[in-house]
């Protein structure tokens, strides 16, 4: 049951950066405008693309193929963690520093907590590997 939860979760993580990583590559300000944001000239726009597109991506289909691929299932466990736990750590910071954001990056600090306990959860409940 664990390795299953592992598994879909790996899978859920991974396609979900990679569909908001497309959705930044294709036009950063379809997303931004929910947020009351904008990327405003080419080098905002090279950012966004790039770190919220290209990253997203890149990290969501290294992440996903831990559903995939039993040797990698852990690591891929691990860089959910660090990704997941790094943007809660982030956006905690800026609560702390700033005060409440707008109420759907407050939902996504939720899921980013939420995912990331979940994933250090797996990573220290797995068995002892033998010998």
């Amino acid at each position: 049951m664990r390795v299953i939860v592992q598994r879909y979760l790996l899978l859920f993580i991974g396609l979900t950066l990679v569909g908001i990583g497309l959705a930044y590559c294709i036009d950063p300000d379809l997303l931004l405008a929910r947020y009351d944001l904008r990327a405003e000239g080419a080098s905002a726009d090279s950012m966004y693309r790039g770190a919220y597109g290209g990253l997203f991506v890149a990290l969501g289909m290294a992440i996903s193929c831990g559903f995939l691929l039993t040797t990698f299932r852990q690591t891929a466990t691990l860089l959910a963690l660090l990704f997941m736990g790094g943007f809660a750590l982030g956006r905690l910071a800026s609560l702390l520093a700033l005060g409440l954001p707008h109420p759907q990056i407050f939902s996504l600090l939720v899921f980013e907590v939420v995912t990331a306990l979940a994933c250090a959860w797996l990573l220290l409940t797995r068995p002892a590997a033998p010998g």
